[in-house]
Parts: structure tokens; sequence; C-alpha cells
């Protein structure tokens, strides 16, 4: 992967910002085949201001849909950064969108798999946290797999994720 710096990463997401047919353009190669310029581009959109989190919303389904079936972990950390940043509200709990629904699946799901990242377990911890707000069952079950996670087998981020989401449980 061609190294990229953090001031360009910053500039990028400045342009973006300011520019909307550039910032389309990031989100359309996120979900391109070139792994290095979906990574590169998310990790700019990474960097909008949290103004532009209506810019990320657009795209929420795609970005859900990315997020659970790429194979590339640095890609799914980033694109589940990107969804962490957004509100998560429900108007309706009996008309739930599908991409919420599998989502959660697969933050629940990921949030206990060893081999997975850190920073992906800590977001999937977060996420499914927040999609399952709604839901007093959802929070039980979520509160239920996070006692089973064994403290000591975790790296500090994600163990300070679950101790903060437990207290908040």
């Amino acid at each position: 992967m061609a190294t990229m710096h953090i001031d360009e990463i910053k500039a990028i997401a400045h342009r973006a910002h300011e520019n909307a047919v550039f910032r389309d353009g990031l989100f359309e190669a996120m979900m391109g085949e070139d792994r290095d310029e979906a990574v590169h581009s998310a990790w700019a959109l990474t960097h909008l201001p949290k103004t532009d989190n209506h810019h990320i919303a657009k795209h929420r389904e795609a970005l859900v849909v990315l997020a659970i079936t790429t194979d590339d972990t640095s890609l799914r950390r980033i694109t589940l950064a990107l969804l962490e940043k957004l509100e998560w509200s429900t108007t309706n709990v009996d008309n739930v969108p599908e991409y919420y629904v599998n989502l959660l699946d697969f933050c629940m799901a990921h949030l206990m798999m060893p081999e997975e990242p850190y920073g992906v377990r800590s977001l999937c911890i977060k996420l499914a946290y927040t999609l399952s707000l709604p839901y007093p069952e959802l929070l039980g079950e979520l509160r239920q797999s996070l006692l089973m996670i064994e403290p000591a087998e975790l790296g500090a981020g994600v163990r300070h994720t679950r101790n903060k989401i437990l207290k908040s449980l």
C-alpha cells in the first residue's frame, strides 16, 4: 500500500468539505476496486468536520454494505468509524431498515471474535450499543455478550470500550 501522510489526508478532507463533487468522488472511490484508493478515500472522509455528517449519512446504506462485506480489515475499520459518527435513531421501531438490522447483526457477531482487530471490535461494541438503544431486549443481549468477553484477552482500548458500555447498560 502506498503511504499517505496525515497532512495529505487532511488536505483531501478539507477539499471534500468545500467541494461536493470531489466529496462524492471519494465515496465512489471507497466502493471501487483499487484497495489503496478506497482506504485513502475512506480515511479522508473520517476527517470531515461534524457539520458534514449529513453528507456521510446520505451513503449510510452503501457504507453498511461495504463494512459488512469487505475482506479488507483496514477498510472495514475505517468504514465502521464513519458509521459510528452518524446518528442512528429509529423513529419507527416496527419498521427498521434491513441495513440497520444487518449492521447490528454484524456488530454483535464481530465484537465477540478474537481474530478481529481491536479497532474493529471497539467500533462494533459502540455501534451495537447505539443500534440497540431503542430495544431494551437487545441491550440485555449486548450486556450478556460483553460480560462473556474475558477482559484479560482484550487490548486496553477494547477493554475500556467494553467497560464504558457496560457502565451505560
